[in-house]
């Protein structure tokens, strides 16, 4: 019996290595991380606006270099996903890590799925960054390389083809641009003399009377051109994406901005509210639509898109100069 118990023990000790070989992912030639850079940050995180090391959107700068420890055991500035106890990453955990989260469907409150604007990251993308956090997010290999987004090789030079300007040997004769004279023989037509009377005159009546257009307030211009437009679209501002828990669909933009702490910590630090009435300088919101905004108070709004015009940054400003109201 107890030859056979041995000889049973050793059967299955023999089983278990050979699953522990037959598993786990291959490791890239290049690392975890270094991949990770490559594909996917460099590729869709590094845009202007984003996550590059000028404007460090949502305090995560995604710079080679920088992002292993922007990443890696960090809260992340998002409020309800700092209350849920979740790190941006948090190794071999990818379900409480936010990054996968992000790049995936955020819940309501979590913002916008990233990359912002842009088409969501490939399976592949996200395996690869799910395989990273599952293995235990080991940083980058030292000595390799990593590429950027631009392109490897230097792009040909094109060599102008200089255009021939030799003269013509005939040079095209001008047109005869002269009025022919027309000569018409016989009598000259009698020249027409109007003498019609309108039998009937428009009167006063048939012109049809303008209606006055009603003229929005400053706040419903605001909502309509730029909140409407450029904010609360999907995953950003909207009721789902809720990004920064500042919702700026109509009804409920007011309530959120006008006298509301804003979530950055150091605008908070500094006193700022979203909107304060009559006070422009400790406005965060005109703040993030202006910028260039210093490194810990988040990028310029709207994210990853042009600047707002002078005519509708105006129009902010004269509305929190006129109190605010709605």
């Amino acid at each position: 019996m107890q030859r056979g118990g041995t000889a049973a023990a050793l059967i299955g000790l023999l089983a278990l290595a050979g699953c522990a070989g037959d598993g786990g992912t291959p490791v890239p030639a290049e690392g975890w991380f270094n991949q990770l850079q490559t594909q996917v940050f460099n590729q869709h995180c590094l845009n202007a606006g984003c996550h590059n090391s000028t404007n460090v959107a949502g305090g995560l700068n995604l710079s080679p270099g920088a992002s292993y420890a922007a990443l890696v055991g960090v809260e992340p500035d998002n409020v309800v996903a700092r209350a849920d106890g979740m790190l941006r990453v948090e190794a071999f955990a990818p379900d409480n890590s936010f990054l996968l989260t992000k790049v995936t469907m955020p819940g309501l409150g979590e913002g916008g799925r990233m990359p912002l604007s842009m088409a969501p990251l490939s399976s592949d993308d996200i395996t690869l960054i799910r395989t990273w956090i599952t293995e235990g997010a080991p940083p980058a290999v030292t000595g390799v390389p990593t590429a950027t987004a631009t392109p490897t090789g230097a792009p040909p030079t094109a060599t102008a083809t200089p255009l021939d300007t030799a003269t013509p040997s005939e040079t095209p004769t001008a047109p005869n641009t002269a009025t022919p004279t027309a000569t018409v023989t016989g009598s000259a037509p009698p020249t027409a003399t109007s003498t019609h009377t309108p039998s009937q005159t428009p009167t006063a009546s048939e012109t049809p009377t303008p209606t006055a257009t009603p003229t929005l307030s400053l706040y419903a211009q605001i909502q309509t051109q730029i909140f409407d437009v450029s904010c609360a679209t999907l995953f950003c501002h909207d009721l789902q994406g809720a990004s920064n828990n500042l919702v700026l669909t109509p009804d409920v933009s007011y309530g959120d901005l006008v006298n509301v702490d804003p979530t950055n910590p150091a605008a908070l630090a500094a006193g700022m509210k979203r909107v304060v009435p009559n006070d422009t300088a400790n406005s965060y919101l005109l703040l993030k639509l202006t910028g260039p905004l210093t490194i810990p108070l988040g990028s310029r709004m709207p994210l990853a898109q042009p600047t707002l015009p002078p005519e509708q940054i105006q129009l902010v400003v004269d509305w929190i100069n006129s109190g605010a109201t709605q």
